[in-house]
């Protein structure tokens, strides 16, 4: 019975129930059916003449103009949803005044702010995980680390890439550590976008 119950619920659900919604407001006559609006055009008479039929059933010989191609859509300002592919060498860029490696805590002293530093610190932990478990992988089999061209190679031969990050983030490989950092630009960051 409950079986029953459920592919008939399913059935509604995906058919429908046979009348459009459109209709639903329209008149109805004493046979059901829809009653035409008063703003649509009066049905034709049988007093036309076959002339008149044929001369509105014909289409002007007119060419069409050839169709514009679509404009391509603006790349999107957010960084949600979207990719990238750069990593640096993370030992070259702490050497730089101002680069920073980012501890993952989450930051922000409002629920929004934490909100949006949330969604990134876990975004990038979550796109690296899988590169990080191979690193993993190749120190086993080769008891080192692979350096930063190895890595870079990896992600080119598996097509990785990881969540965007904010303008003033970027992702680094420290092939010393075999980790996968998010470097923070401090200057970059008090300067704003």
């Amino acid at each position: 019975m409950l079986r029953y119950a459920v592919c008939l619920s399913l059935t509604f659900f995906l058919v429908g129930c046979g009348e459009p919604i459109a209709n639903l407001d329209q008149p109805k006559d004493a046979n059901n059916n829809a009653v035409a609006n008063s703003e649509a055009p009066p049905p034709e008479t049988a007093s036309s003449s076959p002339m008149t039929e044929q001369a509105t059933t014909e289409t002007p010989s007119e060419e069409k103009p050839p169709e514009e191609p679509a404009p391509e859509p603006k790349p999107k300002k957010g960084v949600i949803h979207q990719t990238t592919d750069e990593v640096v060498d993370a030992k070259e860029w702490l050497k730089k005044q101002g680069i920073e490696a980012r501890d993952g805590n989450i930051e922000g002293v409002d629920p929004f702010s934490q909100a949006a530093s949330g969604y990134f610190t876990l975004a990038a932990r979550a796109s690296t995980l899988g590169l990080q478990q191979q690193v993993q992988h190749y120190k086993a089999l080769n008891g080192k680390f692979p350096s930063y061209k190895e890595f870079m190679q990896m992600m080119r031969d598996n097509r990785i890439e990881f969540a965007k990050l904010r303008w003033y983030e970027i992702y680094g490989y420290n092939e010393d550590t075999g980790k996968i950092l998010v470097l923070v630009d401090t200057v970059a960051k008090e300067e704003g976008p």
